[in-house]
């Protein structure tokens, strides 16, 4: 089996182009716009269907998800980041729909943009300076300082000396273990569909079948759930001066 996986599955392979001396992966760039443009369609249809009357199923489902969000946020950062919820909603459901594309079958030719580490990097990205922009913003300069690089609160100040080094690594950890943890899983799970693909059909067509099942309802649902969830942590954390311990202790 060793050779054959070898041999037929090309690890990291992506349809390339090249802009202005650059090289895209085309693949991840089409995908993403494929997951932003259903997602937008999705906001667009509800937009039209909305009703303050009966709901209908669709947007029952929308209301259940956004006051979810909306209670974590109020109660893990407080009512002044409600501006946070449609950040966290959309991150969620472009997430999942972006895990599903992969079980498709499309021959290839659309992937999962999160199963590439370019694209999971600049979710990260985005999540991250938008945490220190928001704590600046909200505690001061000298207030986002002292909750990121000089915590615990209490301490002599000779005991920071150390600290700080600590929570500048904790700082930097954040953005990679937002990329890593999601690209890993979306990569592997992208992975077992081509080793399920090389099987024999009698073998690979009930795998296939069971394995799309589980991807779909658990892995690709957690995924986008851990990530929104971490989101509003990682907020929390750089904006509660008085709570954010307790936020920290939840991620570990």
């Amino acid at each position: 089996m060793r050779p054959i996986v070898a041999t037929q599955i090309a690890v990291g392979a992506h349809w390339v182009g090249h802009i202005f001396g650059q090289t895209i992966y085309l693949d991840t760039v089409i995908s993403s716009g494929v997951a932003f443009g259903i997602v937008l369609g999705l906001g667009l249809y509800l937009r039209s269907k909305i009703t303050s009357g009966v709901p209908g199923r669709f947007q029952t489902m929308i209301e259940v998800v956004w006051t979810t969000v909306d209670d974590y946020i109020t109660r893990m950062i407080g009512p002044f980041a409600r501006w946070v919820v449609p950040l966290v909603t959309v991150l969620f459901f472009y997430i999942l729909v972006s895990n599903w594309l992969e079980l498709i079958p499309t021959g290839g030719r659309l992937t999962s943009p999160t199963s590439d580490v370019n694209d999971t990097a600049a979710l990260a990205i985005i999540v991250i300076v938008l945490v220190h922009v928001t704590s600046i913003r909200r505690q001061g300069f000298k207030g986002y300082l002292r909750i990121n690089y000089l915590h615990p609160d209490g301490l002599p100040r000779w005991a920071y000396i150390g600290l700080a080094p600590i929570n500048v690594i904790a700082q930097i950890s954040y953005p990679i273990s937002l990329t890593l943890r999601l690209f890993g899983n979306m990569f592997a799970a992208a992975l077992m569909l081509e080793i399920i693909a090389i099987l024999p059909i009698y073998i690979g067509f009930a795998f296939n079948g069971v394995w799309k099942l589980f991807e779909g309802v658990f892995v690709d649902v957690i995924q986008a759930f851990i990530f929104a969830m971490l989101t509003v942590i990682y907020l929390s954390m750089a904006t509660m001066s008085d709570d954010h311990q307790a936020a920290e202790t939840a991620t570990s």
